[in-house]
C-alpha cells in the first residue's frame, strides 16, 4: 500500500502504558511507531491550561515511591513540588491533623489528639503501615487477600475511622468508597504513600507523559492517528494509512482494545469521578496537606488548595482549589455546584464568596474497576502472534499500574527478539 509505514513495533495508545513500553523499546534500539488518536499524549493523565491556571483533568499525584516511576521517570527535570504528608480531616465542624508520626515526628501530639480516631485506632494504623512496608513488592502481591472492608474490619478498625478516614482516603485513590477493592491494592497504596513523597509536577500532571514522549526519537509518536481495525499484522488508520510491524502492541483503555482485539471479555466497568476547579486571590489557609471529608455528609469527598503545594499552578496573588466529588454524589451539574460552595464556605469561610468556578470535569472513564482478585496478566495475547496488551487494566488501576505494564510489554517484546536471534 503506498500510504503504508513499516516499524519493528506498534504501538496503539500513547497514554502511560504506550509511552512506557516505547521508552523501554528505545532504551534497547528497538524502533516503534506509537498511534494516538488524539491531539496530545498522555491519555486519562492530562492537564489543561486556562487563564494562566493549571488544571488537571480529575485530581491526580505522583507517588514517587512507584518503582516505574524511580525507574523512567527524572524527578529533578519534572520539579515536582510535594504534598504535606498525612492529611487534613473535617470533624465536628473543624479540621483536624493525621499525619504520619514517622516522618513527621514533630506532628506526633496532633495526631494523637485527632478526635478522627481512638488511640486503639491510631495504634492499627501504625500496625498496618509497619505491615505494608514489610517484604518485597513481589511478595506483597502474593499475600492473601479479600476485599479492603473485610480487610480493615479484621485489622480491627473502628467503623469511626472506616467511613471518616478509609472511605475518602481509598474513594480517592480508586474512585471507590465501597472499599470492595482487593486488599492487596490497599497495602500497595498504603506502603506508597508510606515510604515516599505526594507530587505533582510544576507544569502539571501532563508534564510527565511529555517527559515520556521527549525520550523518544524524534517522529515516533503519531498524534490523531485513530485505529479502526487490525490486519494481521497490519494497523488499519481511519484516515485510509496503515502500518505494519514484527509486534503490534494494544495500549490502549480497556473497551478499545477489547474492540480492536475482538475479545469482550476484556472489557471492564469504570469508576467515574467529578473535579471542580476554583480560583481566588490568596488563599488565607496556607496548609498543603489533602482535606479529607470526615464526619460531614456533603457532595465534597475530597479538596486541596493545589497551589500551596505547587504555586506554578496559579498565577501571582490567586490560588486554585481542587474539589473532588464522592463518588456516591448523584446530584445534577447545577446542584453539585450550589453544595460544594455552601460545603467550602462552612470550611473556609467568607472567602469563599469570592471564589469563581474556573472549570468542571465529569469523567466517567476515571479508573477501571478490578477484579477482587488482582492477577497480573501477560501481556502477550495467546489468540494472536506477536500481539501484546498493556495498560493499567491489566495490572493496578494506578499510574504505576499504567507504566509498570507497558515496561513488561517491552520486556516480553525484547525476550521474544532474543530467543528468535
Amino acid at each position: 500500500m503506498s500510504n503504508e509505514r513499516h516499524h519493528e513495533v506498534i504501538i496503539i495508545g500513547g497514554g502511560l502504558a504506550g509511552l512506557s513500553c516505547a521508552v523501554q523499546l528505545a532504551k534497547s534500539g528497538v524502533d516503534s511507531a506509537v498511534l494516538e488518536a488524539t491531539d496530545r499524549v498522555g491519555g486519562r493523565v492530562r492537564s489543561d491550561v486556562i487563564d494562566g491556571f493549571t488544571l488537571d483533568v480529575g485530581f491526580q499525584v505522583l507517588l514517587t515511591a512507584y518503582p516505574s516511576c524511580q525507574e523512567l521517570l527524572d524527578y529533578p527535570a519534572l520539579r515536582l513540588r510535594y504534598f504535606d504528608n498525612g492529611a487534613l480531616i473535617r470533624q465536628s465542624g473543624r479540621f483536624t491533623q493525621l499525619a504520619d508520626p514517622w516522618r513527621n515526628p514533630g506532628k506526633a501530639w496532633a495526631t494523637a489528639t485527632n478526635p478522627v480516631a481512638s488511640v486503639a485506632d491510631k495504634l492499627r494504623i501504625w500496625r498496618l503501615r509497619s505491615k505494608t512496608c514489610r517484604g518485597s513488592l513481589a511478595e506483597l502481591y502474593e499475600r492473601p487477600h479479600q476485599t479492603t472492608e473485610q480487610y480493615l474490619r479484621d485489622f480491627g478498625f473502628s467503623e469511626r475511622i472506616l467511613d471518616q478516614f478509609f472511605r475518602p482516603f481509598i474513594g480517592g485513590v480508586f474512585l471507590d468508597e465501597s472499599l470492595s477493592v482487593s486488599s492487596r491494592m490497599l497495602e500497595f497504596v498504603f506502603r506508597m504513600f508510606s515510604v515516599g513523597g505526594i507530587a505533582v509536577p510544576a507544569d502539571g500532571m501532563a508534564a510527565i507523559p511529555r517527559q515520556l514522549a521527549e525520550r523518544l526519537p524524534r517522529g515516533s509518536v503519531n498524534l490523531q492517528s485513530s485505529v479502526v481495525r487490525l490486519e494481521g499484522n497490519r494497523v488499519v488508520l481511519a484516515n485510509g494509512h496503515s502500518f505494519t510491524g514484527n509486534h503490534i502492541v494494544i495500549a490502549t483503555e480497556s473497551n478499545a482494545a477489547a474492540r480492536l482485539l475482538e475479545r469482550p471479555e476484556i472489557q471492564t466497568s469504570w469508576n467515574e469521578t467529578s473535579t471542580l476547579y476554583y480560583s481566588s486571590p490568596q488563599c488565607e489557609q496556607k496548609h498543603k496537606s489533602l482535606i479529607l471529608r470526615g464526619d460531614e455528609t456533603g457532595p465534597i469527598q475530597t479538596a486541596t488548595i493545589i497551589s500551596n503545594v505547587a504555586k506554578e499552578y496559579a498565577p501571582l496573588n490567586s490560588s486554585l482549589i481542587s474539589v473532588s466529588l464522592s463518588s456516591t454524589n448523584n446530584r445534577s451539574r447545577d446542584e453539585n455546584e450550589l453544595h460544594v460552595k455552601a460545603q467550602l464556605r462552612n470550611w473556609f469561610g467568607d472567602q469563599v464568596r469570592n471564589w469563581e468556578l474556573l472549570q468542571t470535569y465529569q469523567i466517567p472513564y476515571g479508573l477501571p474497576v478490578m477484579d477482587i482478585d488482582p492477577v497480573i496478566r501477560s501481556p502477550e495475547v495467546k489468540e494472536r502472534p506477536n500481539t501484546y496488551i498493556c495498560g493499567d487494566h491489566c495490572e493496578t488501576p494506578s499510574i504505576e499500574g499504567a507504566m509498570d505494564s507497558g515496561m513488561r510489554a517491552a520486556t516480553a517484546i525484547l525476550t521474544k527478539q532474543t530467543s528468535i536471534g
